[in-house]
């Protein structure tokens, strides 16, 4: 509302200057056609009229041109006139045709001749140069006459009057400055009522609904205070509003945190309870197979590195139940998993002993186990896989190991250099060593 009282008191103060202005303008108007009718009164004597609104400077410029051109046509016709009078005493003292030679009556009506001819041409040009002065003395004298008429029909008394009623250069260029400085006025007075116009039609376009045409300016401060007024409630507000919603923010920063703690705990809990489902009961048999199913499973790791080493077909994996039981996958039948039971004698035998060799690895850190002893079990491997198992060995006996095998399989005799033999004894239930390495 303050905007709008600024406005319309810009708009009362504008049209205030708008109205000083147009008066000065038209009273400088009034002395410009004063001024203008006495010029008028005073060029109709010559049979001229005022020049039309900016030809001021090219009407001017043709009665100069029409002046210097009558001045020079006079001073032609003086030039003329004196020329005559020059050669007209030569042309009376030139010689007769009979006084003179051939050659020289030559040259000289030859030098006659370009002198009558020049006589001819200066003749017609004052011939043409007096009618044209007769014209233009005609010309002046109608002019006169009609200047005589008009000053006698107009307010001065005499020429001397009317030449001092007439303007000089320096009156001419103040009054055309002060008429340009008129106009610009004009042009900008003109420009401030367009543009307080589009403000009051833009000021018109945002009135308040429910603000009449009519509205007085105390109105106005009534409601604007009111208005003030509520701009001081809704600013308390806010501040209120505000107030709650940094509240709540910290509310929400509290809640926050307390989820995450809530979620801790939660977890804990979790823990705490899948730790007490693995040993909460009496008898500790849940802990007790948790523990050895992490050892299982450490055990079933070393021996899938054992069986690689061995054949590289087979690997074991613990049973997704909770039993402490492995099976084994068979990676020449695409994963193809098989319970242990299923297994020949010879994979029987390549699992056991990677599952021996696993268990050596397990204790290794605690016992170091430098020798193993294999009991039969080689009567059930065909001879692909004794071959394997053989090199197996040989390999754990080139790495440090001390390797006993008791077995009476023949071939592999021919596999293990440094032998014990024992001899059965038939019928009796016992048996002895060769003589070789007896004790005697």
């Amino acid at each position: 509302h303050e905007r709008q009282l600024r406005l319309l008191s810009q708009r009362h103060e504008l049209q205030g200057q708008i109205a000083a202005h147009n008066q000065q303008i038209i009273q400088y108007q009034q002395q410009i056609e004063q001024r203008q009718q006495q010029l008028l009164t005073a060029l109709a004597g010559y049979a001229l009229t005022l020049p039309q609104e900016d030809e001021e400077e090219s009407w001017l410029a043709t009665r100069q041109q029409e002046a210097q051109s009558w001045q020079q046509r006079q001073n032609e016709l003086t030039a003329l006139q004196n020329r005559i009078q020059q050669l007209t005493p030569i042309l009376e003292t030139l010689p007769q045709s009979d006084d003179l030679p051939h050659s020289e009556e030559t040259v000289a009506l030859d030098n006659w001749r370009q002198v009558h001819e020049q006589c001819l041409a200066l003749h017609s040009q004052q011939q043409t140069l007096q009618q044209q002065d007769v014209l233009a003395a005609q010309s002046l004298q109608k002019a006169q006459a009609q200047f005589d008429t008009a000053l006698q029909a107009s307010v001065f008394d005499d020429q001397q009057a009317f030449l001092a009623a007439l303007m000089d250069e320096q009156t001419l260029t103040q009054l055309e400055q002060l008429k340009q400085n008129l106009e610009n006025q004009r042009r900008q007075a003109q420009t401030l009522v367009t543009q307080t116009a589009e403000t009051l039609a833009q000021h018109q376009q945002h009135r308040p609904d429910g603000l009449a045409l009519t509205v007085t300016v105390e109105q106005i401060q009534q409601e604007l205070a009111q208005t003030h007024q509520k701009l001081r409630e809704n600013t308390t507000s806010q501040g209120e509003i505000r107030q709650q919603l940094k509240q709540d923010a910290d509310n929400r920063q509290q809640q926050q945190t307390l989820m995450q703690q809530i979620a801790q705990m939660t977890q804990q809990v979790e823990d705490w309870g899948y730790l007490n489902s693995l040993i909460g009961s009496k008898e500790g048999d849940k802990f007790r197979k948790f523990a050895q199913g992490l050892t299982l499973d450490n055990l079933v790791h070393l021996a899938n590195q054992q069986l690689t080493r061995l054949h590289g077909r087979y690997l074991l994996q613990r049973k997704a139940s909770e039993a402490l039981e492995v099976e084994v996958v068979d990676t020449w039948q695409a994963d193809a998993v098989r319970d242990t039971r299923t297994l020949s004698g010879g994979e029987s035998f390549l699992v056991s002993l990677a599952l021996a060799l696993a268990l050596s690895d397990l204790v290794s850190h605690k016992t170091r186990i430098d020798s193993l002893f294999l009991d039969e079990g080689f009567g059930t491997l065909d001879s692909e896989t004794l071959d394997t198992a053989l090199d197996a060995l040989d390999a754990l006996n080139a790495s440090g190991k001390t390797i006993g095998v008791i077995s009476h399989v023949e071939a592999m005799k021919e596999r293990i250099p440094v032998q014990i033999k024992v001899k059965k004894i038939n019928g009796l239930g016992y048996s002895k060593l060769e003589s070789t390495f007896a004790v005697k």
